[in-house]
């Protein structure tokens, strides 16, 4: 899809005609369990808030142009404020921030509370100077998943999870100086994943619970990159990986509890 070049006036209309569909399918839909908004929208420093109450809610790309729930809501452009919420159990968010130029600056704001939540969030398209996007997602309940990804210099991810087991946080991103946080507490067998490309990628897990099991790999670059996890609890596992080419990399590691399993490599190849 080429990128909108209409005004801000065009993209209010468009932005209030995309919304107003929604909420037409929505109507039709009000006999249903679950509730179902369409997003492809196209344009520069556009605020859209969505909010969803009730079970089996979902946020797609436009029908017809995938199958099923599989194909991401797209919203092109630069600057862009996006806010998502969903209360219920069963959520489905896919979601694809495509900033194309060296502006970036988006952020995305998702909160989900209820069970077996899944939501797929990527921002950006191509590695740009100054991205500087900015993803943070927040969940609350049992079996949920957050699959995060970023390209982009200087972007933030952010994911935490709270009062729930079972749940699956996964943050790959790619862009010089990017940082990437993870926090879990409450409830077990919770999986944390941390994949930073980057030179001087900063990577933060922080897990409160049982049986948590945590991977932070970081490759690329000449700077270097740092790494803290903080455990408390017992029968954690730990994966930690960082590879650069000439620069420094620094681990902090700290466990409270028993029968943790740890396992560091570094080198600067």
């Amino acid at each position: 899809m080429k990128k909108s070049s209409t005004g801000a006036g065009g993209l209010s209309r468009k932005l209030s005609a995309i919304l107003l569909s929604a909420v037409m399918l929505l109507t039709g839909l009000a006999l249903a369990a679950d509730n179902s908004i369409y997003i492809d929208q196209a344009g520069d420093n556009a605020t859209v808030t969505m909010n969803q109450d009730g079970g089996g809610n979902v946020v797609r790309g436009l029908p017809g142009a995938g199958t099923s729930n599989s194909t991401p809501a797209t919203i092109y452009g630069d600057g862009n404020q996006v806010s998502v919420s969903q209360v219920g159990s069963g959520n489905t968010l896919k979601l694809g921030i495509n900033t194309n130029t060296a502006v970036g600056q988006s952020t995305v704001n998702y909160t989900t509370t209820g069970m077996n939540s899944n939501a797929t969030i990527q921002v950006g398209n191509t590695q740009t100077p100054s991205s500087a996007n900015t993803i943070n997602v927040t969940q609350s309940g049992n079996g949920s998943t957050a699959n995060v990804k970023s390209i982009g210099a200087g972007d933030t991810g952010t994911i935490n999870t709270a009062g729930g087991a079972n749940n699956t946080a996964v943050l790959g991103m790619q862009g010089d100086n990017i940082t990437g946080s993870i926090t879990v507490t409450g409830g077990g067998a919770n999986t944390v994943a941390l994949d930073l490309q980057s030179p001087g990628g900063t990577a933060t897990v922080t897990a409160a619970g049982a049986t948590n099991t945590v991977n932070v790999q970081q490759t690329g670059g000449v700077n270097g990159h740092q790494a803290t996890v903080d455990l408390t609890g017992s029968g954690n596992t730990v994966g930690i990986q960082q590879q650069g080419s000439a620069g420094d990399n620094i681990v902090n590691l700290r466990s409270v509890g028993s029968s943790g399993t740890f396992s560091i490599n570094q080198n600067n190849r």
